[in-house]
């Protein structure tokens, strides 16, 4: 399957998962229009996380790209998310709380019959105010180490404004995905780490911290 970003196509295996970073809401709203837009196409299982506004631009432009190729989607095959609740952890960002639910969302979707499940989701929302970069960074490594080392059946993008983000923290989170979409370009991404040894690192800057005195 392919991705398509600004008429720039790339291929995508199963277990994809795909950072975004963007400066302008255009890029994000074109990323997630195209990728549920396919997704439909192919009869797979599709989902959009993000704020009340975003999704009624998302579902306004899904629905005149659906009606120009005359489909739409079929019962329970398209979810939108727009209560941070429904991914939190008690109001609390919990990384693996949040990877857990998705795998429930994966396992449920492949039970139910469908082949694939392809989903974005709008991290600056979900995580502003509430998350730390730690959390964040630990959150992305759990979900490369599922997604992409067990070959998950989904396509995940993970839309980030990068103006709200620090250099450092940008640079952690290219380490964390194969592939990149930055701007109106999508490349694989020559950053890209092991992220199973990099979530290991985070554990053990957990523990070291809990160790230290008050």
């Amino acid at each position: 399957m392919e991705i398509v970003v600004s008429g720039k196509r790339q291929e995508v295996a199963p277990g994809s998962h795909i950072c975004q970073l963007y400066n302008q809401p255009g890029e994000a709203l074109d990323v997630s229009v195209s990728l549920l837009r396919n997704g439909l196409a192919s009869e797979d299982r599709c989902f959009w996380a993000g704020p009340e506004q975003s999704a009624v631009e998302v579902q306004a432009a899904l629905e005149h790209a659906l009606a120009k190729a005359k489909r739409s989607p079929a019962p329970g095959q398209l979810t939108f998310i727009t209560e941070k609740d429904a991914l939190l952890n008690g109001g609390r960002f919990d990384a693996y709380h949040l990877v857990s639910a998705h795998q429930t969302f994966i396992a449920q979707s492949v039970k139910d019959g469908w082949r694939l499940v392809r989903g974005v989701v709008d991290m600056t929302w979900l995580t502003r105010g509430i998350a730390s970069s730690q959390d964040i960074l630990k959150y992305e490594a759990a979900c490369d180490a599922v997604f992409t080392f067990q070959n998950a059946p989904i396509v995940a993008v993970f839309q980030y404004d990068y103006s709200r983000l620090s250099g450092a923290v940008v640079v952690e989170l290219l380490k964390l995905h194969p592939i990149a979409i930055v701007g109106n370009f999508i490349k694989r991404n020559p950053y890209y780490l092991n992220s199973e040894e990099y979530l290991k690192k985070i554990l053990q800057i957990d523990r070291e911290r809990r160790r230290q005195p008050l």
